[in-house]
């Protein structure tokens, strides 16, 4: 209690003024330090929800097309009851598939017109056999039985019906205005640290309401996602052979060899696919290194502070020895007062994390609830409890140790190598985090502005789905009228929007290679696009006698060189999948699609006369009012759509806007990491300065001018900065280029980016020091001479 007492005295005494700024110092970088631990810890438990989430997989596939390898995370729909039909380790199975393969947001319409939006999947009635959810109303299997019947996410169903029970509802999706649904029942949310995400399910009995049935096939139509359920004690590793003499039971593999394809199908466990995937674990990484980062600085910045203020509290740990006060009170005082001082910065913490906990949710794509949990706290707990025994024990001990003699005589120790240490790495730190936030923010540049094959800078989609042909037909001849409109066409697939939709390229019944499917095109999609043609021509608008595609460079390259073609592939035939046989009507250049490189997957579109599930606009310039007479032609003609025009920018925008966050994130915390080694900077230079204010009198007596004292503390904090900058750039490489490592096509690490990190880092450190400084340099030296 007396320590209690004696520390909350401290804080608010004189020789205590800098409390403010530890507490300060501490609690920033607690704030971000902490949701920066939490966020890590939230991305390691994807799906840890579910019961028993050890014993739940998921089916993957990998397959190989001429020796070329494939995998993906998506089944044709018969292989999960399959190999629950054949394998008794396996305890339960289901399948499910967007309704859209972008697994965009669908409007949804109730009776009354109500609008609301969700994600919409097809399942089959085992889905809650496997990924179980608590129902708050309905039973899901048996809804999930019963064509034409929905559960849906409770949040949405509040939205629905009011705060309401929905059941019994009649909902239309705006893609199908033709189908209707009815709400069976309401599940509990989806947690947010989940990679299955969805508000509505729809009963897999009705899919042939929506797209094609393919719900049996054991090969092609892969779209679905299958998970299993172990039975308790089986090893995921331990099926891998039935599921292979299953595969061989069900598929002629011999004839998918002839054809050069080869087939293959494993486990991987839910919990892992999400935290094993590059990208989480490169973030995961930059996010620990940047928690450290500022954790470490803040720290060290409150040692240095503590160190710097030992010459005015020596002479008091002095006289407390004189009276009886051992090492360990003198511990006990300074432990408490480190830990009243983490108490007031944790709340600071919290007050700055609801001040801004719009922008942190923002940055971390997860709600504060989400990330602080019971077992998150209890981590975050151990971290908060690592920094009380840093910040607590080192000064601590450095306080017993003073002798009992400072008490009668003037202290000069000036801790200077102490304080030398602590601001080495504080530069260190700042300098590795601005030069990381540089590599980051040319890469995202790069992505987002990058040319991928196209010219997007002034177009803008909107979808139609639902519309009929007559309608979309009629608005992309209003279009064309509008003198604001350069170039209109339509197209199944967006590039930037496309999950790797493949097909196999044949011939004589022999696999040549897999190819990325972008659907069907009309003859003004190529040229809104500004897609360039390389070889043959551009669709005509008159329907070919035949089925015309145009391909990919690297497509064309792939074709000509499997099929020894060596005139070129225009006008040539191939099939697609063994049974459409298609004509090249052109060549065009590579285009990336999604993040994929460009050459990665040779890609292919199809001619038609009709219009397509987007409309795509060029228009001459991007302003308000072009797209707003745009969206009033199109809300004319397709009165009964729900339409909304987006720039096709933004899309590009959103596809690497993780990257936009990191980005982000990495700047605030070098700028607080950058601010908190200021502060250090700005005590340790005040310090020096107190203690040398008579050397530096005696020097200007002497002659020195203002100029040569300044250069002459800087050239000391020189010899601190350049070796610490330079580690800090060493860091930053390597942690750069791991980050790196997940973009097929990245920047190049130039030497100029870590110069002008070097040359950023340095320069606002001497300005920092000459504005410390300039006070001293310029005063008039009898001030600090006439005390002697």
């Amino acid at each position: 209690m007396r320590n209690i007492t004696l520390a909350r005295r401290n804080l608010f005494k004189k020789r205590g003024q800098n409390n403010g700024i530890k507490i300060l110092s501490l609690g920033v970088g607690l704030a971000v330090g902490l949701v920066l631990t939490a966020k890590i810890y939230f991305e390691q438990t994807y799906d840890t929800f579910y019961p028993d989430a050890d014993r739940i997989c998921k089916i993957q596939e990998n397959f190989s097309v001429n020796g070329e390898k494939l995998e993906g995370g998506t089944v044709p729909g018969g292989i999960a009851p399959g190999l629950k039909n054949d394998i008794p380790e396996i305890e339960a199975a289901t399948r499910f598939t967007p309704l859209e393969e972008d697994n965009t947001r669908f409007v949804i319409f109730t009776a009354d017109k109500q609008r609301h939006t969700g994600k919409v999947i097809l399942a089959d009635s085992c889905l809650f056999d496997v990924l179980p959810r608590p129902m708050i109303s309905g039973n899901a299997k048996e809804v999930l039985s019963r064509p034409q019947y929905v559960l849906v996410a409770e949040s949405l169903a509040r939205s629905l019906n009011k705060g309401g029970d929905p059941v019994g509802m009649t909902l239309r999706l705006d893609n199908y205005p033709d189908v209707e649904l009815t709400v069976g029942g309401v599940f509990k949310d989806i947690p947010e640290n989940s990679q299955i995400s969805y508000d509505v399910i729809i009963s897999m009995s009705s899919i042939a309401k929506f797209i094609w049935d393919g719900t049996d096939n054991w090969y092609a139509n892969d779209r679905y996602h299958a998970y299993v359920k172990l039975r308790p004690g089986v090893r995921y590793e331990t099926v891998g052979p039935a599921i292979r003499r299953c595969v061989e039971k069900h598929l002629d593999e011999a004839k998918l060899k002839e054809r050069g394809t080869e087939l293959c199908y494993y486990l991987l466990p839910l919990t892992d696919i999400h935290k094993q995937s590059p990208g989480v674990r490169h973030m995961s990484v930059l996010l620990g290194m940047l928690a450290f980062a500022l954790l470490f600085t803040a720290m060290m910045n409150y040692i240095l502070i503590i160190v710097s203020s030992m010459m005015g509290r020596s002479r008091e740990i002095a006289i407390q020895k004189c009276y009886g006060a051992q090492g360990k009170n003198i511990t006990g005082l300074i432990l408490t007062e480190t830990l009243l001082h983490i108490g007031l910065a944790l709340l600071l913490a919290v007050l700055l994390l609801t001040l801004f906990r719009g922008t942190t949710e923002e940055l971390l794509s997860a709600s504060l609830s989400s990330l602080f949990t019971g077992t998150s706290l209890a981590i975050l707990l151990a971290v908060c409890l690592s920094v009380f025994v840093v910040t607590g024990l080192i000064p601590s001990g450095l306080f017993s140790r003073i002798p009992v003699s400072t008490a009668f005589r003037r202290s000069t120790q000036s801790r200077k190598i102490w304080k030398r240490i602590l601001l080495f790495i504080q530069f260190m730190a700042a300098t590795f985090l601005i030069i990381l936030l540089i590599i980051i923010s040319r890469q995202y540049d790069r992505m987002v502005n990058d040319r991928p094959g196209y010219n997007y800078e002034r177009v803008v989609y909107c979808t139609t789905d639902g519309a009929k042909t007559s309608g979309r037909i009629k608005a992309l001849e209003e279009l064309r009228r509008l003198p604001e409109v350069e170039e209109v066409g339509s197209c199944s697939l967006l590039p930037v929007l496309t999950g790797n939709n493949g097909n196999d390229a044949t011939l004589n019944g022999r696999t040549l290679f897999n190819f990325e499917d972008l659907d069907m095109v009309d003859t003004g999609f190529v040229r809104t696009m500004g897609i360039k043609i390389i070889d043959g021509k551009m669709f005509e608008a008159s329907a070919p006698k035949t089925f015309s595609v145009m391909v990919s460079r690297s497509f064309a390259e792939k074709l000509a060189l499997t099929a020894g073609w060596h005139d070129g592939v225009v006008g040539k035939m191939f099939e697609i999948n063994n049974y459409t046989p298609a004509t090249v009507y052109g060549v065009y250049e590579d285009i990336r699609t999604g993040k994929n490189r460009m050459d990665e997957h040779p890609t292919i579109m199809y001619h038609t006369n009709w219009s397509s599930r987007y409309i795509v606009i060029r228009l001459p310039s991007l302003t308000p009012q072009a797209i707003r007479q745009v969206s009033d032609v199109l809300k004319r003609m397709l009165p009964d759509k729900d339409i909304v025009v987006i720039p096709y920018k933004a899309e590009m925008a959103y596809l690497y806007n993780d990257s936009r966050l990191m980005r982000n994130t990495v700047m605030i915390g070098g700028i607080i990491t950058l601010l908190i080694a200021l502060i250090g900077l700005i005590g340790y230079v005040r310090d020096e300065t107190n203690r040398r204010s008579k050397e530096i009198a005696i020097r200007k007596v002497n002659g020195a001018t203002a100029a040569q004292v300044i250069a002459l503390l800087s050239r000391e904090i020189g010899y601190l900065a350049l070796p610490a900058t330079l580690l800090g750039a060493g860091f930053a490489y390597l942690a750069g280029k791991s980050w790196l490592e997940q973009y097929p096509e990245k920047i190049t690490l130039s030497p100029w980016m870590f110069l002008a990190g070097i040359l950023f880092t340095i320069l606002t450190i001497f300005v920092c020091v000459t504005l410390q400084s300039w006070r001293i340099a310029t005063e008039n030296p009898a001030k600090a001479i006439k005390s002697e």
